[in-house]
């Protein structure tokens, strides 16, 4: 038998939370920027938050804002993100919208291969990932390469180590503004929520090998 004397859940029952006059405008100003939000440091106040309110929060955002909030992950290894409908891209603006360039998303894979598919499970300088796609992905390098330039949209000739690198660096901010990893100077740390990119591109990474080999004898 139902019990009528459980709450209905609305899209604004977030509100009555005593700490939602703390959190939410924080929490929905990261989510709609791109955020992905888990328990880790300060974000682990914002994630129990939306764990409390989830259902509530859902509501929001799907009848507001024309997206859904998603979550990926489970137990300490869960996270939270907005997500578009598939015929809709929503109704937050453009200027709030991160998008991961294509070349991130390259530097991505190479991300995730180094360390979940080799092993490297201690690297942790941005410097030292530079060094290892320059020195010991050298099969792979010009593939690389190829694949880079044309993400880039210019021509191959003009991809280099250095430029290279330079990407690497561009990625590697723009996975901290994704709430994907946590950047102190050069040093990084990879966050639960980077696990994101496999659910995305499983079929690119898991072939990653095979397809750089193949860009490199075009």
């Amino acid at each position: 038998m139902a019990d009528n004397n459980t709450p209905e859940i609305t899209p604004w029952s977030f509100l009555l939370d005593s700490e939602a006059e703390n959190y939410f405008a924080k929490i929905d100003y990261a989510l709609k920027n791109g955020k992905h939000i888990q328990q880790w440091k300060e974000q682990t106040w914002w994630f129990r938050f939306i764990a409390n309110n989830e259902d509530s929060l859902k509501q929001y955002y799907r009848s507001y804002f024309g997206v859904r909030l998603e979550y990926g992950g489970e137990t300490d290894q869960k996270y939270y993100y907005l997500d578009f409908m598939p015929d809709s891209r929503g109704n937050i603006p453009l200027d709030n919208r991160h998008f991961l360039q294509n070349e991130f998303v390259i530097v991505g894979f190479m991300l995730y291969k180094t360390i979940y598919i080799d092993n490297y499970i201690e690297l942790a300088s941005i410097k030292a990932f530079q060094r290892m796609l320059r020195q010991d992905y050298e099969e792979l390098k010009e593939g690389l390469f190829r694949v880079l330039a044309k993400a880039k949209n210019i021509n191959v000739t003009q991809m280099n180590e250095h430029k290279m690198d330079s990407v690497v660096l561009s990625a590697m901010k723009a996975f901290e503004k994704l709430g994907w990893v946590e950047l102190q100077e050069d040093t990084f740390e990879v966050l639960p929520s980077f696990q994101r990119l496999p659910r995305l591109y499983a079929d690119y990474i898991s072939n990653i090998n095979d397809w750089l080999k193949t860009e490199s004898v075009k």
